[in-house]
């Protein structure tokens, strides 16, 4: 992979933008991909250290070349719901910066031996991190019909969710879905579609991904990592590209931008605890028009940040993410 055809950071110029107090510092690139967001760090913001997660090893090899003679950079294989043994392991216990980027990098999707593309044929694999035992082939093989269709409809927004669900189940009985252009075929046998890929297909092998790496769970449980090591005055910020992602990022910002109200057994109130981070998104920053023109696949990405400001009740919001 040469310099001019590594991913394309998406929303970079907004990052930039909201860090621009950010200068020198410690920075966790939690989903280091290609090294897009991390060069951009270097190029406008000169971190000190910049602490680089992948659950894809492919990643962590591609960075790896790229930053082979940046001393700053850090690499990690690792989920991103873990950052905080990783930062806790160098010997770190607070960070100035954290990104979540949680868009499938663009050499996961061009590799045809991944499944993740529908426009390439390949196995029904579709694992982030190549070590994870459960492929595609084998989350079809144990899941029913109707948590099937559960998953199209809550992370990919399908349409028809349960006949599409009822085809694919039938055609894995049938032994006619093995490779990727079994499930596009099998997709368009309930929107039919001439001359192009529908909408659905795309919707389809979105959700399916999803949940294959079990991405929702590791996103929330990321966000609290995050929470844990980021410094007083530190800057989280997340760019998501699906509205279950984005839910699940608004509702935790929200929560501990607000306080905490304690009450009696009889409904008084008995103590309030304050927030302890400040929104700096009320609303999500979007792409531009142009870069869309320029990157199409930044059309649904949407960034949200936060400010943390208080580390004093960390442990009343931690409790409060467990027993909502």
């Amino acid at each position: 992979m040469t310099n001019e055809n590594y991913h394309i950071p998406v929303i970079a110029e907004k990052v930039i933008d909201l860090l621009r107090g950010k200068k020198g510092g410690i920075f966790v690139d939690a989903t280091v991909g290609s090294g897009g967001h991390t060069s951009y760090f270097f190029e406008h913001l000169n971190p000190d250290l910049v602490i680089g997660i992948d659950r894809d090893p492919r990643a962590i090899q591609i960075s790896s070349n790229r930053f082979k003679n940046n001393s700053r950079v850090k690499l990690f294989h690792a989920n991103y719901a873990e950052m905080d043994q990783v930062v806790y392991k160098l010997g770190i216990q607070k960070v100035d910066v954290i990104l979540i980027d949680a868009g499938l990098s663009s050499f996961a999707l061009e590799d045809e031996t991944r499944g993740f593309s529908f426009q390439k044929e390949g196995p029904l694999d579709m694992r982030m991190n190549s070590k994870d035992i459960e492929t595609l082939d084998d989350f079809l093989e144990k899941n029913d019909v109707n948590e099937i269709a559960r998953i199209l409809k809550e992370y990919g927004d399908v349409r028809k969710p349960f006949r599409v669900a009822e085809r694919i189940v039938l055609r894995k009985k049938e032994g006619n879905l093995k490779k990727v252009s079994d499930l596009v075929q099998t997709i368009l046998e309930i929107f039919p579609a001439k001359n192009r890929i529908p909408d659905e297909v795309r919707q389809v092998f979105q959700a399916l991904r999803i949940a294959v790496n079990n991405e929702l769970f590791f996103l929330n449980k990321g966000l609290w990592a995050g929470m844990k090591i980021l410094s007083k005055e530190g800057y989280f910020l997340v760019i998501s590209f699906h509205s279950g992602e984005d839910r699940i990022v608004k509702s935790v910002f929200r929560f501990v931008s607000h306080p905490i109200k304690i009450l009696s057994p009889e409904g008084f109130l008995r103590k309030e605890i304050p927030p302890i981070a400040r929104v700096l998104t009320p609303k999500p920053l979007i792409p531009s028009l142009e870069e869309i023109k320029k990157n199409s696949k930044a059309k649904s990405a949407k960034l949200r940040a936060i400010e943390k400001i208080s580390d004093e009740y960390m442990d009343y919001y931690l409790k409060g993410a467990m027993n909502p």
